[in-house]
């Protein structure tokens, strides 16, 4: 039930999107023909607000990871006690559960360091562009 409702909100949402990108973007044009720096800035805008909102998945999944290896870590099982699972799984005890911990520990600060460096990219990215399509041309 969870999962239909998910997709039934992404789905809104993705429509929701493509509406409001064709509206964006041909107001973008409409402005560029007048004042070019301030299209280029309204574009930077949109592709900063779109890297920082990509950057929350890897985060969420990173911070959840986090969570289920320190409780893989404490308890000694893999899956932890309480976990729910699709299908029926086997429990990894000792010194195999350890290390399935510490490879979500490993994954999970590779998806929290890419969710932080996502939205620095695409800023500096943005600002780079911006400047680039900003500068006179001609001698």
């Amino acid at each position: 039930m969870v999962a239909v409702a998910a997709l039934a909100i992404l789905s809104i949402l993705g429509g929701a999107a493509i509406a409001y990108t064709k509206s964006f973007t041909d107001r973008v044009q409409m402005i560029a023909t007048e004042s070019p720096e301030q299209a280029a800035g309204m574009a930077a805008e949109a592709f900063r607000t779109i890297t920082a909102l990509m950057a929350v998945i890897p985060l969420a999944v990173g911070i959840y990871l986090t969570y289920v290896s320190v409780r893989t870590w404490r308890t000694g099982e893999f899956p932890p006690p309480g976990t729910r699972v699709l299908r029926d799984t086997i429990v990894t005890v000792g010194p195999k559960s350890r290390t399935w911990a510490t490879i979500g520990f490993v994954v999970a600060v590779l998806l929290v360091a890419g969710g932080i460096l996502m939205p620095v990219w695409g800023w500096r990215l943005a600002d780079g562009l911006v400047r680039v399509s900003t500068m006179p041309v001609g001698p």
